[in-house]
């Protein structure tokens, strides 16, 4: 769909629509930079604290929600936390409303010559939370329906910044192994003394002239958001098995991260491998691959495409 604006020229008739477009244009430009350029959540203020035992205020402060739009709280509001259970939690949260507002009647006609935009602060259950809102804090309630703890870490509360984009494409870089002993035999660590588990390093290269192991972590561009594809080459008299994993952290279940994106064997001689691969990152995740070769291997290249 194109998107038009007003174009005005003298003795042109305006129409009621034609001001509300002019008004939806403006607004919907503005929303879209918001959603593309910067991420939504929280702007500046809106602290969450406590006001007594059982209550919380909302500070002052600005939000966007993840369709671009301005949530703006000018006054601190405060939410009593009293009905929630014993032992549990609540979230406490902030989203965009409108109504219209200052009416208007004369000669007949009647209407609303304001919309008001109002920030609506809610405390619900986890799984009353709206889509549309930005997620403040969690706010634990004690034994006794006490406010026990204010959570506003990244686990719970989103956080607005400006995106700065990817460095979209391959990063590319010769594979410059780790050594991985000690090793795991019959389920036991056991350290080996042979270097036939090693890769030998130069400038451009790892090699093995018999059998060797290793893994080394893949930088992650600023920005990045997503895993696209991968990347080995290399020659062999035997054969390679290569896997990607990512790694980190997981914020959403608060704990360490390993996930599997994809394992392949190569038993060409020569070899220049390409997979596509289909994983989304954030700010919390690495990267790793880890490579076995089997007989005398050069390994020259690893790359992984970023979106």
């Amino acid at each position: 769909m194109v998107s038009k604006r007003m174009n005005y020229f003298t003795h042109q008739l305006l129409r009621e629509q034609d001001f509300r477009d002019e008004q939806a244009y403006h607004i919907e430009m503005r929303r879209r930079h918001n959603r593309l350029f910067h991420s939504w959540g929280v702007v500046e203020g809106l602290e969450v604290v406590q006001k007594g035992s059982h209550e919380i205020s909302v500070e002052p402060g600005v939000a966007i929600d993840h369709e671009g739009r301005e949530i703006v709280l000018e006054e601190s509001e405060t939410r009593d936390l009293a009905a929630f259970t014993h032992d549990s939690e609540a979230f406490i949260t902030i989203a965009y409303r409108q109504e219209d507002t200052d009416p208007f009647s004369a000669g007949g006609i009647e209407g609303y010559t304001r919309v008001a935009e109002k920030a609506e602060v809610r405390d619900v259950r986890h799984d009353q939370i709206d889509p549309a809102a930005v997620v403040l804090a969690r706010v634990r309630l004690g034994e006794h329906g006490q406010i026990a703890e204010i959570d506003m870490g990244r686990n719970f509360r989103r956080v607005a910044k400006l995106e700065v984009p990817a460095g979209a494409g391959w990063v590319r870089l010769p594979f410059k192994p780790v050594r991985l002993n000690p090793v795991r035999i019959g389920g036991e660590l056991a350290k080996s003394e042979s270097a036939e588990y090693d890769f030998i390093v130069d400038e451009a290269t790892a090699y093995c002239e018999n059998s060797a192991r290793g893994s080394m972590q893949i930088p992650v561009p600023p920005g990045a958001r997503h895993v696209s594809g991968f990347r080995i080459a290399g020659i062999t008299q035997g054969h390679v098995t290569v896997r990607l994993f990512r790694t980190g952290w997981n914020t959403k279940e608060s704990r360490g991260e390993k996930s599997r994106l994809l394992e392949e064997t190569l038993t060409d001689r020569s070899f220049h491998k390409e997979v596509a691969v289909n994983s989304p990152l954030d700010e919390s995740h690495a990267l790793a691959v880890s490579i076995n070769a089997e007989g005398k291997t050069e390994i020259w290249l690893v790359a992984v495409r970023f979106e």
